[in-house]
């Protein structure tokens, strides 16, 4: 029931991820603040070291423990009605020797009401060193100065970071006192504890703030700017993702309705983004424990044939002269103890005589126990398969929600390009008729115009060995592995895109309309050069990524880029979201020693932090 209650899908729900920098052995630390918690819901004195199920007004309470040479991990879920409903509440602590140690916790109700944010989480941010990325996770607000903006500016542009960042700027040209202002942040702001992180900047890093991000990134003077994961400071469209709440909103709305929709803001976007790979995988651990668990209560079936089982009396066997009489007497005295050992077995098996159809019957339901182990064994391994099933369901959502988050800013992305083209045509088109050529704005578009795309990755290949200053160096089997998945061409679309974008971007250095590299080319397109859409673009992989697996991103090239003719490829395209394969270009852009660009890989996806 606890479990059901928690995994259910409801909405507005509190979800907090912390990471714990207190190294080894703080778990007893955690436990202590959780425990306190649950004496305030009436639990008493817990044991959070044991499996354990238990119920205090009208709550019921599952603790569960794992510990091994791996890891130390506990969860408690919890379950309990009030006048707002059913309520869940979901805890998992871990804690791996030499790994990145977390918090995760939950708070959801039925009925779909808002969760605030929850005791518990209060008392570990107030207990332990819980953060997100470089900056610590506090219930109040932290100011910044102008030393601080390194780390703040490090801080959005992480791509690894799970919540969101709230700036609030501020000047000292409107007379408003900067304490004032900070309170009321640190008010508005309540219902983010442990979901964000709040920044409020002091007049003077304010302004330099804005100096270093530009016009479109900045957080003026008495707003809030809601930064979302992986701010890229250096593509300017993508500012229109980091919204903001204005200096009129702030000051004519009433105070609870601003923490309540900036409260809402940061569970929506805790929702979208979904749990962290290591909370899914330890998750994963618990619940398989939690089956083995539940299988192993059903027990196995009792024989039912008496209360106990006792050894039959030895008696001792002696060899002596008696007389007749005496032997009749112990003859007789050895009857009366066969009799009471047989009603002994009677008893014992409960069966009224012993005959050779009761014995049987008595055989036939030994024969059933060992049945019901194989049947309890077949079982298990349901079990375990359907959990197989619902963690590949559970994968194939998230793929499906990342691939629609995508696809809606691809779409954004493709009708803004589509309206600076139109105005751009409709301009144009104005400037021919002006001079008198009224024939050319109506004309079919000439074949050297024209884009063909095509037919297969092999058909690429080839197109790739007719493009200059481009050359694909990677291996056939990894392209080939594509036409299998790609059904509706998507990959292979964008991969020819990606194409294109290379060997006009070769063009363009050759010309001199562009000095800079390949990443700025494609943030910044020169007039009349093709480019792909910036968010299908990567100019590198994470630090993580690459120091577990950067050896799946080293490529062949030719000799003349390397001795070893092997290179090092961390840029890459995203070709399109098809599951845990969601295809990759990766390549090697040599300029400006060599007016080259090799393509090393065209693929499925490699290994990175995300994968399962």
């Amino acid at each position: 029931m606890i479990a059901a209650a928690v995994e259910s899908e409801w909405t507005r729900d509190y979800a907090a991820f912390m990471r714990c920098d207190a190294g080894d052995e703080w778990l007893p630390r955690a436990a202590e603040q959780v425990g306190k918690w649950l004496r305030e819901k009436g639990f008493g004195d817990v044991d959070l070291n044991t499996d354990q199920d238990l119920v205090a007004k009208g709550a019921r309470l599952a603790i569960r423990a794992i510990r091994d040479d791996a890891a130390q991990d506990f969860r408690i879920r919890m379950v309990e009605e009030n006048d707002g409903g059913t309520w869940a509440t979901d805890l998992v602590a871990h804690d791996a020797p030499g790994e990145s140690d977390w918090v995760h916790v939950t708070v959801a109700n039925k009925e779909g009401n808002y969760a605030s944010v929850p005791r518990v989480a209060k008392y570990l941010m107030g207990a332990l060193p819980l953060g997100d990325g470089k900056l610590e996770l506090r219930e109040e607000p932290v100011v910044h100065h102008t030393a601080d903006l390194d780390l703040l500016v490090e801080l959005l542009a992480d791509r690894e970071r799970h919540g969101l960042v709230l700036v609030a700027g501020t000047t000292a040209a409107d007379g408003i006192p900067f304490d004032k202002f900070r309170e009321a942040v640190g008010d508005w702001t309540r219902d983010v504890a442990g979901l964000a992180q709040v920044v409020v900047l002091d007049p003077i890093a304010t302004q330099e703030f804005a100096n270093r991000v530009g016009e479109r990134f900045k957080a003026p003077a008495w707003t809030i700017r809601t930064y979302q994961p992986g701010v890229d400071f250096d593509d300017p469209a993508s500012s229109r993702h980091h919204r903001m709440m204005g200096t009129a909103r702030l000051a004519n709305q009433k105070p609870g309705r601003t923490r309540h929709l900036l409260g809402e803001i940061a569970r929506n976007h805790a929702a979208k983004r979904g749990l962290p790979v290591e909370v899914q995988r330890v998750r994963r651990r618990f619940e398989r424990h939690e089956n083995r668990r539940l299988v192993q209560t059903l027990g196995q079936p009792e024989l039912e044939l008496g209360l106990e089982t006792k050894e039959a009396p030895q008696l001792p066997l002696k060899v002596e002269k008696r007389s007749a009489a005496k032997a009749g007497r112990e003859r007789l005295g050895r009857a009366k103890e066969q009799l009471a050992e047989i009603a002994l077995v009677k008893r014992m098996l409960k069966l009224e005589e012993i005959t050779e159809a009761s014995l049987r019957g008595i055989a036939d339901r030994i024969a059933r126990v060992g049945s019901h182990q194989q049947a309890m064994q077949q079982f298990q391994d349901r079990v375990d398969q359907l959990q197989v099933r619902v963690e590949r369901l559970e994968d194939e959502g998230v793929d499906l929600r990342e691939a629609l988050d995508t696809a809606q800013l691809e779409a954004e992305d493709a009708k803004l390009d589509l309206d600076k083209r139109d105005g751009r045509i409709r301009w144009l088109e104005s400037r021919l008729r002006d001079a008198g050529d009224y024939e050319a704005g109506y004309a079919e578009v000439p074949d050297e115009y024209r884009v063909e795309r095509p037919d297969s990755f092999e058909d690429l290949i080839k197109q790739i060995e007719d493009l200059d200053g481009v050359e694909f160096t990677g291996a056939m089997d990894d392209v080939d592995k594509l036409n299998a998945i790609d059904t509706n061409e998507a990959a292979l679309r964008t991969a020819w895109e990606a194409v294109l974008t290379l060997a006009d971007y070769v063009k363009a250095r050759a010309a001199g309309d562009c000095d800079n590299g390949l990443d700025h080319y494609i943030k910044h397109t020169p007039t009349g050069y093709r480019t792909i859409s910036p968010g299908k673009w990567a100019h590198t992989e994470t630090a993580q990524t690459m120091k577990g697996w950067g050896g799946e991103r080293i490529f062949p090239v030719p000799a003349s880029v390397d001795v070893a003719e092997r290179a090092e490829m961390k840029a890459h395209f995203r070709l399109a979201q098809i599951g845990m394969e969601s295809p990759r270009m990766y390549i090697l852009d040599c300029h400006p020693k060599q007016p080259m660009v090799y393509v090393g890989y065209i693929g499925t996806h490699l290994t990175n932090t995300k994968t399962n």
